[in-house]
């Protein structure tokens, strides 16, 4: 239980940090390509876009702890920390205006919507190829371990 509880702690802060070092790439992005109105909003309301990436980032990046559990299949897994991210995320992003909402133009949304679902597919993807190739490299070296003492 206490292991579990430590690495569900390693995991949220895992997530603040994702959601933080995220969150200081977009404003240095907007101060470099120039987007002063977004930078404006952002410094307008810190505290609450702060405390949203840090949010989006635990929702995300914190819940990728389902994979060290075996209770669920790879698709319940990914399918758990996909609606969890996304369910925070959308609200999130709508409600601190990183993401226009139109209720009288609902295609619009249902469109933006979607392009979030696929972003979040890109980049959970990357993260999959990448834990992959660094799974391939450490067997590898295992097996060059193994070699060298027979």
């Amino acid at each position: 239980m206490k292991k579990m509880v430590r690495l569900v702690i390693k995991y949220l802060l895992y997530g603040i940090s994702l959601g933080c070092t995220f969150f200081v790439i977009m404003c240095l992005s907007f101060y470099v390509g120039g987007g002063q109105e977004f930078l404006e909003m952002i410094f307008r309301d810190f505290a609450r876009q702060s405390l949203g990436a840090m949010a989006v980032g635990i929702a995300c990046g914190g819940t990728s702890v389902v994979y060290q559990f075996d209770r669920f299949s790879g698709f319940g897994k990914v399918l758990i920390h996909f609606c969890v991210g996304m369910g925070v995320f959308y609200p999130v992003a709508v409600s601190l205006g990183w993401i226009p909402f139109f209720p009288d133009r609902i295609m619009v949304t249902v469109l933006q919507f979607l392009s979030s679902c696929c972003i979040f597919m890109v980049i959970w993807f990357g993260f999959y190829l990448f834990n992959r190739n660094e799974v391939k490299r450490i067997n590898e070296r295992i097996k060059e371990l193994q070699q060298d003492k027979r």
